[in-house]
């Protein structure tokens, strides 16, 4: 049907403020755009847009069986703690869980960073997530944590390489019905 890609934040919500002042919104829309670039033009995708809230891009979106829904994400918090986490709904279908712990391995082992594997939001300290309400295969990805500098000397050095993993990823489960 599609894929949907959305960078988590917008311009004016910089979410997580990681090492040496990064943050997650200009992270995440940079992979984002990345990830594009290695889409074949044969699939359909739809992003957010930099400017719309994560609510406004909800109410655009009109997933359904057959699509693929990502939202990127970066996790912070005390500088030491590390890895990836694939989150998904609660009573998530089997591909969205399937999508969510395919992306945490090829993602902890690209970047040889801890797996911390798919899990529900009952299980993340995030509690309900807006976008798993959405039909189709829907994950949140944490790439890893942007606080830390390992993490993200080892995503930069790897970035090309994520991006491409990731949008392979996108057409690997695009059109699969669940």
């Amino acid at each position: 049907m599609a894929i949907f890609l959305s960078a988590g934040h917008h311009l004016k919500d910089t979410g997580a403020i990681g090492i040496s002042g990064r943050q997650e919104n200009q992270e995440t829309i940079k992979l984002r755009d990345a990830i594009l670039n290695f889409i074949k033009p044969t699939y359909k995708v739809i992003t957010d847009n930099d400017s719309e809230t994560l609510a406004q891009y909800l109410n655009r979106i009109k997933p359904g069986n057959g699509s693929v829904v990502l939202e990127l994400h970066f996790d912070a918090y005390n500088q030491k703690a590390s890895g990836t986490t694939g989150l998904y709904k609660d009573g998530a279908n089997n591909l969205s869980i399937q999508f969510a712990n395919e992306l945490t391995e090829k993602v902890s082992t690209l970047l040889n960073i801890p797996n911390r594997g798919g899990k529900s939001e009952s299980q993340s300290n995030r509690g309900k997530l807006g976008l798993t309400r959405k039909d189709g295969i829907t994950v949140l990805l944490e790439l890893c944590f942007i606080d830390n500098g390992i993490d993200m000397q080892t995503y930069d050095i790897h970035f090309m390489d994520l991006a491409k993993l990731i949008a392979n990823l996108l057409m690997k489960y695009d059109d699969l019905i669940i």
